[in-house]
Formats: C-alpha cells, structure tokens, sequence
C-alpha cells in the first residue's frame, strides 16, 4: 500500500481503510477506537467488536498512525518493531502485528508516513514520566538496554549500512551547538561562571573525547537514542510472568547519532531525568545489570572497567541532551522548567566524573 494514504487522525480509519490494509479486502467486524495521547502520531486504542477474520492483528491493539510531512519521521521505528530484534527471544518492546510504510532506508525514509499495529499493553504498562526512579527499574532498564545494544553490537551493528562516526558526530554536534549561546544567553547570571566555563568546555573538549573513544570501535552499538521515562514503560504487576519492562518509540532525527557508544543510551536514559541523589544511589545497579545483560547477550572483550569509563566518557551526552532545547526558539522558552533542571543534573554528573 502507498504510505501516503495514512489517515490523517484516528478519527479518519475507516471500514475500507482497515480491509484494505488488514485483510486484502475481505469485510471487518465494526471496532471502536479509543484515543490515547501521543506525541507526534495519533493513536489509539483499536477493539473490534468480534474477532478479525485475519491473523495479522488480534481483537484488541494499539493503532498508531504517523502521516507524512513530519521531517524526522520515518521507518526506523518501524524497523525497531518489526525488523532489527526479530531475531532476539523475549525482547523488551512490544509486539507490532502489521505495519504500512515505504520501503526505504532510514535516511530516505525523513517525512514518509506510517501505520503501525501495535500489542495492547492494556492498564498494565505505566511510563515512567512522573514515577520516582527505585533500584529495581535501574536494574531493569540496565538489562533492558543491554539486551538490546548486544543484538547489535559492534561497529557493524547498524543493519543497513556502515557508519562514518566523525562525519556522523560532526553533523550531530552542528545541530546541538545550536542551541548553546541562546541557553547561556538565557540563563545569564543565573548559570555561575564555573558552571558556564564547565559547560563550555563540553564542546570544545569532552564531545571530541568521546569521539575518540567511539573511534577505538570499542562500547559501539544500534542506539535506541532517546529512552526518556515516557518511553519507558514498566508493568504495575511484575510478577505475573511477563517482561517487566519496554522501550518503546525509537525516532531519531536526521541529525541523530545511530551507530555510537552504547553507555550514551544509560547516561541519557538516567541523568538527564533522575534527580540526583537518585543517580548516585542507583547507576551502579544500572551499569551491573546493562553488563551482565552484554554478557548474556554474547558481547566478549568489554569489561565492566570498560563500561564504568564509557560511562563517564559519555558524559557530556547528558549536557548535549540539554543545551539541545536551545537549537529551537520555541523550546528554548516553552521547555524552560525541564532544560534547566537537566543542565543542573548534567553539570553535577560532569564534576563527578572530573573527580573520579
């Protein structure tokens, strides 16, 4: 089907829309939809009123539409679903039943539009948006992560083609430094002269560094690049036999790095968001279990030692992640109250990891 012909909003899926897509035109029981909240896609909760006469989606699923002219959207969340952990045995994200899409690489594929039919998690799955972080989910969200870093690992870890990690961190650090002098321009006296030098120094200095070290060809992996708490679900009953964790929505810019040290996903997933007493408290757990979690998944020839200095060594990711909201006038404004407690998070992790 020509992706181009995706419903505009939920409200527009129609009988004909579902057959042609499901099931080759042969008649659908009705359904209702549910609208959910979402950024950037409609989606909602779609229930037929009777079972489908199809095997491509269950009675109840999640329907989540991207329509065309979104310039960063593209198939790599339909790959993430449907194609680069087809191979992993109880993979930590959910189950996508169908999708319609181009079929393009992910470079070509910017502004195309999407459906996808997504597993129902139902009540039972809550993001992480405004739960406190515990030890337990650093232990999950570690081992979530790794399990899915060690699928891809390596320099050839990106399924469609190789990577030129300067070019693709020069183009990365074009975008981000963007939004450094309007942020330092912003804060003005309120950022201390140490904190505005620290900050500074992570673009002159501590981006090249790790450029370096993801050079060595050593820590790399497919990164998820942007496990933010909304795209953590985790399930409020964990003992009931099924995976108490999912990442979900994997999304990146054109300017995004793809192919890079595997530690950026833990310090973007975490310090950015945790307050800090909670980092402290709980990144042990979150390394542990992301290397044990390697481990399992057959990575050989990188050591804990190896993680706890790619971990500081990506530092500078949690910086990036906030001066980043500076690139864009809007957001620079609107996204105050979160860029400045990330920039604070971000500053303390940067002094820590100078002391260590």
């Amino acid at each position: 089907m020509d992706p181009s012909w995706i419903p505009l909003s939920c409200e527009d899926v129609g009988q004909s829309w579902l057959e042609q897509v499901l099931n080759d035109g042969l008649p659908m029981p009705s359904f209702q939809l549910q609208p959910i909240d979402a950024n950037n896609s409609n989606t909602a909760r779609l229930v037929f009123d009777d079972s489908p006469p199809t095997d491509r989606v269950p009675r109840s699923c999640i329907l989540k539409l991207c329509p065309a002219g979104h310039a960063f959207l593209g198939v790599s969340e339909v790959n993430y679903y449907r194609r680069d952990y087809a191979g992993l045995s109880d993979a930590p994200i959910p189950k996508c039943y169908h999708a319609v899409c181009a079929n393009l690489a992910t470079s070509q594929s910017l502004g195309q539009g999407y459906a996808l039919f997504l597993e129902d998690l139902g009540s039972d799955y809550t993001d992480h948006k405004m739960i406190e972080p515990v030890g337990t989910h650093a232990g999950a969200l570690g081992h979530a992560l790794g399990q899915l870093h060690a699928h891809h690992w390596g320099a050839n870890g990106d399924p469609e083609s190789p990577h030129d990690l300067k070019s693709d961190f020069a183009r990365f650090l074009s975008h981000v430094s963007k939004g450094l002098e309007p942020i330092l321009a912003e804060l003005g006296d309120a950022l201390d002269a140490s904190s505005r030098a620290r900050l500074v120094k992570v673009f002159d200095l501590d981006g090249n560094r790790m450029l370096q070290r993801a050079q060595t060809g050593k820590g790399l992996t497919l990164v998820h690049g942007d496990p933010n708490p909304t795209n953590v679900l985790t399930s409020n009953t964990p003992t009931h036999g099924r995976r108490p964790l999912y990442l979900i929505d994997r999304q990146p810019f054109d300017w995004s790095l793809r192919l890079w040290l595997g530690a950026s996903d833990l310090v973007y997933a975490t310090v950015p968001f945790w307050p800090e007493g909670h980092r402290k408290a709980f990144q042990e757990t979150l390394l542990l279990s992301y290397h044990q979690a390697l481990l399992d998944g057959g990575v050989k020839a990188y050591s804990l030692t190896d993680l706890q200095e790619d971990w500081r060594v990506c530092a500078c990711m949690a910086a990036f992640t906030a001066v980043e909201w500076g690139s864009d006038p809007r957001s620079l404004r609107d996204m105050r109250w979160l860029w400045e407690k990330q920039l604070h998070r971000a500053i303390l992790f940067l002094e820590d990891c100078d002391a260590d």
